[in-house]
């Protein structure tokens, strides 16, 4: 049986390919197959776990901490993954804010993608991954929510996508969003605001990168099934009425406007702790 929670999942999303090389890129931006010691934060059904896998340098000798606070994203994981018998990998039900208790070892790097826009107090998490690596550790992270993430010259089928949707939600369902209501997800900052928080916490920033990734019509359907995408675009609306009106929107506009892709900004960010502090 499906929960809703799964029909509703990022699962679809992360698994296209120009999102794993999103995420592929941040991995070899940070280095990360030179480290022997490796937390994937929020790892979801396993996908930058592997990615990291395949860029390991010394597999035997790794370790990799798989965390996350879905019991069934992290069983898909295991069942995706499947033993490696010459690598380690721990998984660990475990809501990130809760790093300092889910690995007790100090570890060499730390890599969270596209989740950290999530976290309501991103400096203490900061702090906890700072304490949690060694000395040199990395630490990096990407996303595509922040304040910037969206290129000026999408906002015409941003607006037209949305103004549709809206029309179809009231004429098929006769429902209006509530706009006071606003996920935390959807509260962004900007690119800046990130670096400073990185370096608030002690880090000393390594690589700092926008990145424009044009986006296919398949990602854009995809993420309008997400959970977190409807109820950010569509509150207060129920997520099968908004993810139907969503991708019959997105359809239409689509076609209307003849595009290949739409591009999304993605910030992509590598830190490293002092060796001294």
């Amino acid at each position: 049986m499906v929960t809703a929670s799964e029909e509703y999942s990022f699962t679809s999303f992360s698994n296209l390919p120009f999102y794993t090389r999103v995420n592929a890129r941040l991995l070899d931006l940070a280095e990360v197959g030179k480290q022997r010691k490796i937390v994937d934060l929020g790892c979801g059904t396993g996908g930058v776990t592997k990615l990291i896998l395949e860029r390991l340098q010394s597999v035997k000798d790794s370790v990799i901490y798989a965390i996350d606070h879905s019991a069934s994203a992290l069983k898909a994981a295991a069942e995706e993954i499947g033993d490696r018998r010459n690598a380690t990998i721990k998984f660990v039900h475990s809501e990130v804010q809760n790093l300092t208790d889910a690995v007790r070892d100090r570890v060499d790097a730390i890599v969270y993608c596209n989740s950290i826009h999530y976290v309501p107090d991103k400096s203490r998490l900061l702090r906890q991954i700072k304490d949690k690596l060694t000395p040199n550790g990395i630490f990096a992270f990407n996303t595509s929510f922040f304040e910037g993430s969206q290129p000026p010259d999408t906002q015409e089928f941003f607006r037209k996508w949305m103004m549709r949707s809206l029309r179809i939600l009231k004429r098929d369902h006769g429902l209006s969003v509530d706009k006071t209501s606003k996920v935390e997800s959807r509260v962004q900052i900007r690119a800046d605001q990130y670096r400073e928080l990185v370096e608030e916490a002690g880090f000393e920033v390594q690589v700092n990168d926008l990145n424009r990734v044009e986006v296919p019509h398949e990602g854009w359907h995809h993420i309008s099934g997400f959970s977190d995408w409807i109820e950010g675009v569509m509150p207060g609306i129920p997520l099968d009425k908004g993810r139907e009106v969503l991708q019959k929107g997105l359809r239409e506009i689509w076609d209307e406007m003849n595009l290949k892709t739409v591009p999304r900004v993605w910030l992509s960010v590598s830190a490293s702790k002092p060796q001294f502090g």
